[in-house]
């Protein structure tokens, strides 16, 4: 597997990211916390989906992307000389996850799930293994030099996925403990507590029952006997309590046909009272009719009495309108005329005062014969004045006189109108009594006629009172016998409903016996079935047992190959890293990594730390490489996680110049580091870097 390319889109603190990746030795520096990791954590999420995820789904997108902002990596590789592009991709609010796989161009997989069970498929290992293949950490290295013996084996087989085979053996061991215990509950399932065999006990059971069920047979054979006759009896009694039945249901039958003429001749009489009544009470009616009719011909001439009060209460307000306008102007006129007088008489006045000495007061002339000629003019016009008042007030007291007269007739009126409205009162009162009487009168004409119309249809009735008593003495008699009768039938139905019941209940005992019969044969095939498991699971717990010691032989060779193989991958690798200085490194029966200096083994405690983190590494890369080597080279990357730790400048530079001789096994090998000066010794360098907002780029230099 070779990577080609990768896009992160809001992926961590990816924005949009796209590497191609180059072949050889590549140094992806960067600050600590800038997302070196991240590119290739983005790789296995691809691949795996959130299972290879450092942080839960929700924390994957980058903060600061909008809920419409999708977060997706695409990535593209080379594996089986086929190119491959996968796409895994979140969106909406809710982080829907989807994903697609082409290989050379045509869709292998579509969704989320099916993506990563073919990415499973196709590597042959789950995304654990993949990052114990391509990942190798400084704190993996740390881990491996401070634990101590025993821990390192098992974190070096857990690595190797020995503990894959540990797992198996384990469970080939609980299936063997299970079928065990479940022979040994077969075993107790055959017998009861007192260790005795059930198939006997069961046998011996059916033949208790089978006794009962004959004995009981013998008992209810005598029961049915018994039960035959009363049904005899019960047949012959039911015929004579049906004969006496139809004797009392003749007579009631007689009884109520002389109960209808009865009733027919009560109703007959009830109605002939009932008319008689009738008839008197019309009687009556038709006479207070006559009466009522005769009291209204008072009121014969109230309408047209009506009409002419109305007329004259028209007339007379008419008059008393007419009046009032003609007084209002007499009093307007005679107002304005005393006024004139008034006037006049000041005028002469001032003008005797004056003299004919005196200026004109309006042309400023001596008034001389002027003052008589005025004096003599207000003196006419003053005459004329007063006689047009006094003739005035003459009039203005006829017009009173008329209007007191008017008056009184309003008020006469007034009372007449009272009188005719109490008339009126009185003449409705008698008109609802007269159609009250004629609406009754009607009402009995009509219940009348019915009544005649039912006597007549009733016609004649023949009813004996005597007779009519006599049958209902002999229903009452007839009717005793019938109830004796039917005691006596219920007594012997009590007695068969008692046989009845007893042999239904043998009967159901019987039904259990037969029951408890079937179960018992059922017991018995239950218990042969049981033997036969039980010879079956035997036989599989003896393979299961064989199975187990196989798997245990096979664990042991696979742990006493790893040893050799992995001291002589990591040998090769510690002889080129310390230029040919130590020319060996191996693994112990107890896993206490041991260093050969001068051809004798020493303890790695021995060594510098930079000479210990060295040894670790390249033990670490043996696994790899084994891990690589038995997939069948499927990976020719490497990913290596700030591995530099405590070397020094020279021990660096030959690291990176062992890595760069290691490209016949991995054809790519990517350097983690926070170490800036790493770029100057690898082929090429990723710059990994984060701006002010905290989105973070990549540039290939």
């Amino acid at each position: 597997m070779i990577l080609k390319s990768i896009r992160l889109k809001n992926f961590r603190k990816f924005k949009d990211s796209f590497i191609e990746f180059p072949d050889g030795v590549t140094g992806v520096v960067g600050l600590n916390g800038v997302g070196k990791s991240t590119i290739f954590e983005a790789v296995a999420w691809s691949l795996y989906g959130p299972v290879a995820a450092r942080t839960a789904t929700d924390q994957i997108k980058r903060v600061g992307a909008s809920p419409s902002e999708p977060c997706w990596v695409e990535l593209e590789f080379i594996f089986d000389e086929n190119t491959y592009h996968i796409v895994r991709e979140m969106s909406g609010k809710n982080l829907s996850a989807s994903g697609s796989a082409t290989i050379n161009g045509k869709l292998a997989a579509n969704g989320a799930e099916p993506l990563s069970r073919f990415i499973h498929k196709k590597l042959g290992m789950d995304w654990k293994s993949f990052y114990t293949s391509i990942f190798a950490k400084q704190k993996e290295l740390n881990t491996l030099s401070s634990m101590n013996p025993g821990e390192r084996r098992q974190l070096i087989l857990r690595m190797l996925g020995i503990n894959a085979v540990d797992d198996i053996i384990s469970e080939i061991r609980s299936d063997t403990k299970e079928k065990k215990n479940l022979v040994e509950k077969l075993g107790a399932d055959l017998v009861d507590e007192h260790g005795t065999d059930k198939i006997t006990q069961y046998s011996q059971e059916i033949e208790n029952q089978q006794k009962k069920q004959k004995e009981l047979s013998q008992r209810m054979e005598e029961q049915k006997k018994h039960h035959r006759k009363i049904e005899e009896d019960l047949s012959k009694i039911k015929k004579d309590c049906e004969t006496k039945k139809l004797s009392y249901e003749k007579l009631c039958t007689t009884t109520e046909q002389l109960e209808g003429k009865k009733s027919k001749y009560e109703k007959k009489q009830r109605l002939e009272n009932d008319i008689r009544t009738l008839e008197k009470t019309l009687h009556e009616r038709q006479h207070l009719y006559e009466k009522q009719k005769e009291n209204l011909t008072v009121f014969k001439n109230l309408d047209k009495d009506l009409q002419t009060f109305d007329q004259q209460q028209e007339t007379n307000n008419t008059l008393i309108q007419t009046m009032g306008k003609k007084q209002e102007q007499n009093a307007t006129i005679l107002h304005r005329l005393r006024d004139d007088i008034k006037e006049l008489s000041t005028k002469k006045h001032r003008i005797e005062i004056m003299g004919p000495q005196a200026k004109c007061p309006t042309c400023e002339r001596i008034l001389g014969e002027q003052q008589k000629k005025l004096l003599v003019a207000y003196t006419e016009e003053l005459t004329k004045k007063n006689n047009e008042a006094q003739r005035l007030n003459e009039e203005a007291k006829k017009l009173q006189m008329e209007h007191e007269r008017i008056s009184r007739e309003k008020q006469a009126l007034q009372k007449k109108g009272i009188y005719l409205r109490s008339q009126v009162v009185e003449r409705e009162k008698h008109q609802s009594s007269l159609r009250h009487t004629t609406e009754e009168t009607q009402r009995e004409n009509r219940q009348l006629e019915s009544m005649n119309k039912e006597l007549k249809t009733i016609g004649a009735v023949v009813f004996d009172e005597k007779q009519y008593q006599l049958i209902r003495v002999h229903v009452g008699e007839a009717y005793k016998i019938y109830q004796e009768t039917l005691t006596k039938l219920d007594n012997v139905k009590e007695r068969h409903q008692e046989i009845t019941v007893g042999l239904k209940e043998q009967e159901g005992k019987k039904n259990l016996i037969s029951q408890a019969i079937k179960t018992f044969e059922k017991n018995i095939e239950e218990q042969q079935k049981i033997i036969k498991k039980l010879q079956s699971e035997r036989t599989d717990a003896q393979r299961l047992s064989m199975l187990s010691e196989v798997m245990d032989s096979y664990r042991t060779y696979l742990i006493s190959q790893i040893r050799p193989t992995l001291s002589a991958h990591a040998s090769e690798l510690f002889d080129e890293l310390t230029d040919g200085k130590y020319s060996q490194i191996e693994l112990d029966e107890d896993y206490n990594l041991l260093v050969y200096d001068q051809g004798l083994p020493y303890s790695i405690e021995r060594f510098s730390g930079g000479e210990e983190d060295l040894a670790n590494l390249c033990i670490r890369l043996a696994i790899s490489e084994i891990i690589t080597e038995r997939a069948g080279s499927v990976f020719q990357f490497i990913i290596l996680d700030e591995i530099f730790g405590s070397q020094d400048q020279i021990r660096k530079q030959n690291i990176i110049r062992a890595l760069n001789s290691f490209s016949s096994k991995f054809r790519q090998i990517f350097l983690i580091t926070h170490v800036d000066d790493i770029k100057h010794f690898t082929e090429h360098t990723m710059m990994v870097s984060e701006d002010e907002s905290g989105i973070s780029t990549i540039q290939i230099e």
